[in-house]
């Protein structure tokens, strides 16, 4: 008798593991290894991609393809920890698997790919007999003729309903496929005149493309915000892989070139799938006719891609001068830099904008952002930043009521400065439904929320922000922030740290991480991130000062220090230096500082309701009275 052939199913082999592709099953030198399903599907993802780097995103999709606000960062967490205990791998020192912090993963263990064979005994050397064939069973009786015609109408029932069912489902595919919006990114444009004074011009082309495109077809155009594209200057990585990284199909591609008075735009955009170019031009001129350049740019995508572009629910702003938006397109390039010479520099050139053109509420809105923020920074007096920020964001207004960032400026304003909830999220929420991808906007409100306690609705807005700004090193930090404020510290600590993986020295990160361990009690690695924080902020004099009082006494002496010290000059504010006396265990004197901020409206009051630094003094009426007080005041 031929024994039963064996076979090799295809599949992936890597150091002892084999992975069968088609059943998810994984075995360890030939022993079942048991996987759960989000592991299994992870491991699958990451293996067929080996030597690649996987997005988050992307392995949101596959693991979670139908749930959009799924808790993502902590399911994505879960699956690798436990995929990594069954392949016996180290974050660390990886073997298999390599987290690339904030971005993804990839697949980095030599991986032999194994092909469908089959293996055969050998025939035997004497014939054996043959099987006798098998009796045919006897027929059935036939079925009665009326209980025939009722079977077939059964039958006719079932395949009418499948056949609806599947049509259904086919249908139900196409209207999803058709209500997924086309997305596109606009990359910075290159400044290839000799002359970096002109990277302003270069940006402002780039952000009011972002702009135009956004305004274009909403609801069918999914547009990536200026953070996040600028994260692609000059960073010569391929169409593929940035389409990945922002999740979009296409790409806008640009150059500006000069000579002599004359300027050369030329624009492209290019499909991410297979890299081919779909529409390219070449505008060549005066920069006073930038808007007609623009404007012809938003035409051709939108005939090429193509998008149904509704009549505009508000006509756009021409400044009468070109003075005035060179003006403004320096104010955009100064304020992205979001340091305190930045926001000056931005004030100076939005102030000469409105001043030229009295009439440009775009000016006046961003003139409002920037006070809103220096104030916030503590770069300028809170009490002088209101007033600047609230007059520019109601002078904006007035000019065009339906502009969203106007909205949003003034909703910051109630809500940080006035400490106004109720009208704050009145303005956020008219912002959104002007511009529902405003990322200001959905950010503002995610930290109002966030204050208020409200921690599912501010994950929401958070998530939209992302969904249109996702490299924001400023977003992704505050969703850590956030995470910390719900008490979820691991995946607070992962994603600020996702955050320094890939900027080393972004200021907020450290600071947030500082929150986020002092919150938790870690003072082991607090100490790490405080001190990091003084070496960045303070001057020679004062950074010495504070290392002398970390060698010779200890990290509370320093907090102390850093809250109370006559001398001292930092990045902060008062609430920080409650923050700081509440984590070295003085009650008392961090009461004492949150009800001096209390008495100066400092606008960070706001954050201390459901702050974790204070949870140890929500016992203390002292500290809920003032709570009310602030809760009280408009």
């Amino acid at each position: 008798m031929v024994t039963s052939s064996t076979s090799v199913k295809a599949g992936y082999r890597f150091g002892p593991f084999a992975l069968d592709p088609r059943s998810g099953d994984l075995s360890r030198n030939g022993r079942p290894v048991r996987l759960q399903e989000k592991p299994r599907s992870l491991l699958l993802a990451l293996v067929e991609r080996r030597g690649e780097l996987v997005g988050r995103r992307e392995l949101h999709e596959r693991l979670w393809p139908n749930d959009t606000f799924v808790d993502f960062e902590d399911g994505l967490n879960a699956a690798m920890s436990k995929l990594r205990e069954a392949l016996d791998d180290d974050s660390q020192s990886p073997k298999y698997i390599e987290t690339v912090r904030g971005r993804g993963y990839r697949f980095v263990a030599e991986v032999e790919v194994i092909g469908e064979t089959e293996t055969l005994s050998p025939e035997p050397s004497v014939p054996l007999a043959p099987e006798p064939w098998p009796e045919t069973p006897a027929m059935p009786p036939p079925f009665p003729a009326e209980r025939m015609g009722l079977v077939t109408k059964i039958m006719a029932v079932m395949l009418s309903a499948c056949i609806a069912a599947g049509g259904v489902l086919l249908f139900v595919r196409w209207r999803t496929a058709q209500a997924r919006p086309v997305s596109i990114a606009v990359l910075p444009f290159a400044n290839m005149t000799g002359d970096a004074s002109r990277d302003y011009i270069c940006n402002g082309i780039t952000e009011e493309l972002i702009v135009r495109f956004g305004h274009l077809a909403p609801g069918q155009l999914r547009v990536i915000a200026p953070a996040s594209a600028q994260t692609y200057a000059n960073s010569g990585e391929p169409a593929q892989q940035i389409g990945r990284e922002l999740d979009v199909q296409y790409l806008m591609e640009g150059s500006l070139q000069q000579q002599g008075a004359s300027i050369r735009v030329a624009a492209q955009l290019v499909r991410v799938d297979d890299q081919s170019r779909v529409w390219a031009n070449v505008y060549e001129g005066d920069l006073s006719d930038q808007f007609a350049f623009e404007e012809s740019v938003a035409d051709s995508v939108a005939h090429v891609l193509p998008l149904r572009v509704p009549a505009l629910t508000r006509a756009e702003y021409r400044p009468g001068k070109y003075e005035a938006h060179d003006a403004y397109l320096k104010g955009l390039y100064f304020f992205s830099q979001r340091t305190k010479q930045g926001f000056q520099q931005a004030i100076e050139s939005f102030s000469n904008a409105v001043a030229i053109d009295p009439k440009y509420a775009e000016a006046y809105a961003q003139l409002a952002d920037t006070y809103n923020l220096i104030g916030q920074y503590s770069w300028m007096n809170p009490r002088d930043a209101r007033s600047l920020a609230w007059a520019a964001a109601e002078q904006a207004l007035s000019i065009d009521p339906s502009l969203a960032e106007a909205h949003a400026a003034l909703g910051f304003s109630y809500w940080y400065y006035q400490w106004d909830f109720e009208d704050a999220e009145i303005e956020f929420r008219r912002a959104l439904v002007l511009e529902p991808a405003n990322v200001d906007a959905h950010h503002w409100y995610e930290q109002l929320l966030m204050t208020a306690g409200r921690f599912h609705e501010a994950e929401q807005q958070m998530h939209a922000a992302l969904d249109v700004d996702p490299r924001s090193r400023i977003l992704r930090t505050n969703l850590g922030w956030l995470y910390e404020y719900e008490g979820r510290f691991a995946p607070a600590i992962q994603q600020v740290n996702g955050v320094l993986a890939e900027n080393p020295n972004f200021l907020a990160a450290h600071y947030k991480l500082w929150y986020i361990y002092s919150a938790m009690g870690d003072q082991t690695h607090a100490s790490e991130e405080f001190q990091w924080v003084v070496n960045a902020i303070a001057d020679p004099a004062h950074r010495q000062k504070m290392q002398v009082l970390f060698r010779n006494q200890d990290y509370r002496a320093a907090l102390r220090e850093f809250a109370l010290g006559d001398d001292m000059e930092y990045y902060g504010s008062i609430v920080d230096g409650a923050r700081c006396l509440a984590a070295a265990g003085d009650s008392t004197g961090a009461l004492r500082l949150l009800e001096r901020a209390y008495q100066v409206r400092e606008g960070w009051m706001v954050y201390v309701q459901a702050d974790p630094a204070f949870a140890g003094l929500r016992a203390d009426a002292r500290f809920q009275q003032l709570i009310n007080q602030v809760r009280r005041r408009s």
